[in-house]
């Protein structure tokens, strides 16, 4: 940022709204695009760099969904996860980021590697081949940021793996300012280095961000920045075959400012069909019985024991329980949740999983065990639609919860979904002396789902 004379001024303007009152909390371009692990280069920065880094990670995670922002440092790395709910990150000790990441991999959306300023060029090109440059405006920042990218374009062209496109974030400044800082350096690092320079956004000052877990960690206790990076995408792998083949994060498309967002809505003049006769398994029809919600927080063996006792006492022999397939769990799966009632409405980018709302305005996502990747993206779609949804549906207009949820039929399932942050719930039958009856049992709670 240029020198203005008033180095307290210039200080406080990048915590204010400008006079103009625009609000802009990220501005961003059309077309560029973020994968799921991006490496930053942090470059000059005005005031201090965690901050922005952190803002530019609350960014990503508004559009995105739950976002990583994985900083190494000299002597330790600091791990912040963005708009996760309440998603906690581990306790130091001896690999626990190592041990984390299996099971990180399947709940975080995208992950912001920021590497040291003095890390070597070749090292940062074995961090990964998306690269992100963050940068002030002013002229010192413009070309460090040109001599950053030179390094690394001879290092890429030394080693036979040349860069073609550095993405770039310029925070600090007026959307003018980026602008004409932007094309500066784009210019000199096309002609000089063979080497696109796309703008991904533009920060122009210090906002509140949505921060979930935050801790750090001395470097000795984690791999370093490569072999993290390598252990990420081996997890990231494991948790798309463990779930569904699409559960890989698309590319994320900066495209406008987050908070103005407003991509195509789907109809609302076509509701779920209401399920109004009793839920069949075989030939026998069966009453549907629900345990208490998990939203009490009641361990599920006292949920089930509860849902029991509101029926005659079974006779001495001991009632039989039978596991329902996956493949035979009912058409709609809302109607067997108590207290959830549809929303009406749909996902474009995922039609088979549901929308529902609960007695205390909570949006949820319900779907099947393998339907866990289209849950989050459903919950991505919800996220960026937030405020149309608010129109559409006056219980979402003054607040914005959602939980994800997923109905087995064999409570076996529930092992490879523990610690993912979903809500699980449980489908069986039961014996009783009236007849067979289906009963819903939660497994787990929103204190003890990750």
């Amino acid at each position: 940022m240029s020198l203005n004379g008033d180095a307290f001024g210039s200080l406080a303007a990048l915590f204010t709204t400008g006079s103009g009152g625009e609000g802009q909390s990220a501005r961003t371009t059309d077309g560029p695009t973020l994968g799921a692990i991006t490496t930053v280069l942090v470059g000059n920065l005005p005031v201090m760099a965690g901050l922005w880094t952190t803002q530019f990670a609350d960014a990503v995670a508004r559009i995105g969904g739950p976002t990583a922002l994985v900083r190494f440092e000299r002597d330790d790395v600091t791990i912040e996860l963005l708009r996760a709910d309440g998603r906690q990150v581990p306790p130091a000790g001896p690999a626990a980021v190592s041990r984390w990441l299996p099971r990180a991999a399947s709940t975080v959306r995208r992950w912001l590697i920021c590497v040291p300023a003095d890390t070597s060029p070749a090292d940062v090109l074995a961090v990964g081949k998306e690269i992100l440059l963050m940068t002030g405006a002013d002229e010192a920042a413009v070309t460090g940021a040109y001599l950053r990218l030179k390094y690394l374009a001879d290092e890429g062209i030394n080693s036979g793996t040349p860069i073609e496109r550095v993405g770039l974030v310029v925070v600090g400044a007026t959307p003018e300012q980026a602008a004409h800082a932007a094309a500066r350096l784009g210019d000199a690092a096309r002609s000089f280095l063979g080497v696109d320079v796309e703008t991904v956004a533009c920060l122009p000052r210090i906002e509140r961000v949505e921060s979930s877990a935050r801790a750090t960690y001395p470097a000795e206790e984690c791999p370093p920045i490569a072999q993290f990076t390598r252990e990420l995408e081996a997890a990231r792998a494991s948790a798309s075959h463990r779930f569904d083949s699409d559960n890989s994060a698309p590319p994320l498309t900066m495209t406008t400012e987050p908070a103005a967002v407003e991509p195509k809505f789907p109809s609302m003049s076509q509701p779920f069909a209401s399920r109004s006769e009793p839920v069949s398994h075989g030939d026998s029809a069966m009453e549907t019985i629900h345990a208490p919600q998990a939203g009490s927080h009641a361990h599920s063996a006292h949920s089930a024991h509860s849902a029991h006792t509101t029926h005659p006492a079974p006779t001495r022999s001991s009632p039989a329980f039978a596991a329902l397939p996956t493949a035979d769990l009912p058409l709609k799966l809302v109607p067997l949740l108590r207290g959830l009632r549809p929303l009406g409405i749909s996902c474009p980018m995922a039609p088979d999983v549901e929308l529902a709302l609960d007695d205390e305005r909570r949006m949820h996502i319900v779907g099947r065990t393998d339907q866990l990747a289209r849950i989050r993206t459903v919950r991505t779609w919800a996220t960026m639609h937030r405020e149309l949804l608010g129109m559409a549906f006056a219980e979402l207009k003054d607040g914005f919860e959602v939980r994800e949820r997923v109905l087995l039929g064999d409570a076996r399932e529930a092992i490879s979904l523990h610690g993912t942050g979903v809500l699980l719930d449980v489908l069986v039958i039961a014996e009783t002396p009236t007849g067979r009856v289906q009963v819903v049992v939660p497994l787990n709670d929103p204190m003890t789902c990750g």
